[in-house]
């Protein structure tokens, strides 16, 4: 049961004679119903418009009355609403009575003789109200229809999108004023199917009626952009977009879609690629650019390494040469004058000189990575516990030296001697930034170095390393002066009291050694350099034991063939080997030893320059040995690219010594070979 007083479901009762309004309004109000009674026509008219569930009218207050208010008003009703009438007769039904005719005038009435019993009418009022609430709820699902309609007007007027619809069987085109808009056409004008076709750019008109008529036979989506021609002539395009609608058996019986004008955006588009275009080739100008200046910037900075290296090799050499050149020039005037004495000493300062020189070539070579390298296993704690004691007559007294030994240390790979001179020019660079004393620390460790860390830095490969660490607590290097660290001849020591080499020189030896060399500095706090050298991954073998003789004179027949293309050497190793006994055959290239090694000569021992001219002093020991395969080479080198590692240079029965050297290590070293 409704609540009484609403107003929306309320009985207007008009029956102006007896007592029929009286019992109505008190039999209804019994079942729960609201109900107020109208005096007239007017009155009645009146209530209904303010709302009502149903009427209940008594016929004769509508005879002989102008009922075209009644009428009228029941005309206007909008589309959801029609008010329920009951209309009381008298006896004899609504076939006899002549409010009978009321039912086509009025609607939707339903007759009740009198007298009525309240059932009867209860149950009449309880199915017309019943079916005044569907029609309320018809209003509001119209209204919820009209609301969503209204919002999703709003919502495409404020896109600038237009709606469109076409009927796929008779091709009715129905469309909003915005789509039409889109297509340059004002909202008056008739806008059809064929109109539709016809604006379509010429070239797009393929691909769009192919798309149109897929989705008509299939129903699939309608997406396309394409272009159309508006009246005034001007190209636009426009997107559009449409979904089938189908009929219960699944037949697309109409397209359903929006539209938008995307001119803006395709224009937008092409001036961006336009713009891509000519951005590329300005990236393109400015790269190049870039790379002409970079290259002019690295040139300018090889230039300028170039010029500190050589004018710290000059000034270093020309100091050299001027204790050689002076020596011998003193020593030819004392011999021309037949004086004698002191001339050792005038031997002994040329000497200097010339180790100095070889001491300063060493280290370039070690720099620029074409040292000679013997690499072989080394036990790095048992390497500086056995330079402990040099390393503490290299420091001040006020200077702590702590050894921090890792235990279980890996097996290094490197030359033994080139990592001693790395070692003690580390402690001498320690001892130097610690003028007034210090902490010093060498330090062993092992350390894994993943991809990561390798990547960042050139012909470093991930894997295990063992690493010597050496660090003081000295004055420390700003960042200006790390970056430059490892440059020749680079020092920030006063003048003559560092050649600028120790650090470069560790640096070529890492990387020759397939390792790697950093320094950690903080001004003030001291610095540490960690030098990392590859973990030795072969099987350690026993050191061999070289039984030898004292003597170093040849026996009788020993023969050496000497392949040197420098006379000055040539003459001087010849000079020296003549002197202990030994027959010798001199040769200027490989050209001129091939011949000799083909014939029949006794040779005991070939002596090769490496960088001969033409085929170098490996390739003729390979020769060589074809035709000789027990024959011992002794190779001696003063730039060896390609014999920087000896390992992987010299087979068995092969040595090497570096140029300079001196001549007793030369004769003891063929003296050793011959016999071995």
């Amino acid at each position: 049961m409704i609540t009484p007083g609403q107003q929306s479901e309320r009985a207007v009762i008009l029956a102006p004679r007896g007592r029929d309004s009286q019992i109505a309004v008190m039999i209804l109000k019994e079942a729960g119903y609201p109900a107020t009674v109208a005096s007239n026509l007017d009155e009645l008219v009146r209530e209904i418009s303010t709302g009502a569930g149903l009427a209940i009218i008594a016929d004769e207050a509508l005879r002989s009355q102008d009922i075209s208010p009644l009428v009228d008003l029941l005309s206007s009703q909008p589309a959801w609403s029609d008010l329920p009438i009951v209309l009381l007769t008298h006896h004899g039904g609504p076939d006899q009575n002549p409010s009978a005719r009321m039912g086509s005038v009025l609607g939707n009435v339903t007759f009740l003789e009198r007298p009525f019993h309240p059932v009867t009418l209860v149950s009449l009022v309880t199915t017309a109200v019943r079916g005044r609430r569907r029609q309320y709820e018809a209003r509001a699902r119209m209204e919820d229809l009209l609301e969503g309609e209204r919002r999703l007007q709003n919502a495409l007027k404020a896109g600038r999108l237009g709606s469109w619809q076409l009927e796929a069987e008779r091709l009715h085109l129905t469309c909003s004023a915005i789509t039409k808009a889109h297509y340059g056409r004002d909202d008056r004008e008739s806008f059809g199917y064929d109109d539709w076709l016809s604006v379509v750019y010429f070239e797009d008109q393929p691909r769009m009626q192919s798309a149109l008529q897929r989705s008509l036979d299939t129903g699939v989506d309608f997406i396309i952009e394409y272009r159309n021609i508006w009246p005034d002539g001007s190209l636009n395009w426009v997107d559009v977009r449409a979904r089938a609608i189908r009929n219960k058996t699944g037949l697309v019986t109409a397209l359903a879609g929006v539209t938008s004008d995307i001119t803006e955006r395709k224009q937008a588009e092409s001036q961006l690629r336009r713009l891509n275009e000519t951005l590329e080739q300005q990236v393109e100008e400015r790269t190049s650019q870039l790379r002409h200046n970079e290259e002019v910037l690295r040139q300018s900075q090889k230039m300028e390494a170039v010029g500190q290296l050589t004018g710290g090799i000059a000034h270093d050499f020309n100091n050299m040469l001027t204790g050689i050149i002076g020596s011998l020039e003193l020593i030819r005037r004392r011999l021309a004058r037949g004086r004698t004495e002191d001339i050792d000493n005038l031997i002994d300062l040329g000497v200097t000189s010339a180790n100095r020189a070889a001491a300063l070539t060493h280290r370039l070579l070690a720099f620029s990575r074409r040292q000679s390298l013997d690499s072989k296993p080394v036990e790095m704690n048992h390497l500086v516990t056995a330079m402990g004691e040099l390393i503490k007559r290299s420091v001040n007294e006020s200077t702590v030296l702590e050894m921090r030994l890792a235990d279980d240390l890996w097996t290094a790979e490197a030359d033994p001697n080139q990592l001693e001179n790395a070692l003690l020019n580390l402690v001498l660079n320690a001892r130097d930034a610690m003028p007034d004393g210090g902490l010093l620390v060498v330090e062993t460790s092992n350390q894994q170095l993943d991809r990561s860390f390798t990547n960042t830095y050139e012909n470093l490969l991930p894997g295990d390393y063992v690493v010597l660490s050496v660090s003081d607590n000295g004055c420390g290097m700003p960042e200006t002066v790390i970056s430059r660290a490892f440059d020749p001849f680079f020092t920030t020591k006063p003048i003559g009291q560092g050649t600028g080499l120790g650090l470069s020189m560790i640096y070529g030896f890492s990387k020759q050694s397939h390792g790697h060399v950093s320094i950690k500095s903080e001004v003030g706090r001291g610095t540490t350099v960690q030098l990392f050298l590859p973990r030795f991954q072969g099987a350690k073998e026993e050191d061999e034991q070289n039984f030898q003789s004292n003597a170093v004179y040849a026996k009788e027949g020993e023969t050496v063939l000497i392949v040197e293309d420098d006379p000055a050497v040539r003459a001087l190793v010849s000079e020296v080997l003549s002197e202990l006994g030994y027959a010798y055959i001199e040769a200027g290239d490989s050209v001129g030893a091939v011949p000799v090694l083909e014939s029949g000569q006794r040779i005991d021992l070939l002596i090769s320059d490496v960088g001969l001219p033409g085929m170098n002093g490996r390739q003729l020991a390979e020769i060589a040995r074809q035709l000789r395969p027990e024959l011992k080479v002794l190779f001696i080198t003063g730039y060896a690219e390609h014999a920087a590692v000896r390992a992987g240079f010299l087979d068995t029965g092969m040595q090497m010594i570096t140029k300079p050297f001196a001549f007793d290590h030369l004769t003891s070293k063929v003296r050793e070979m011959i016999e071995a």
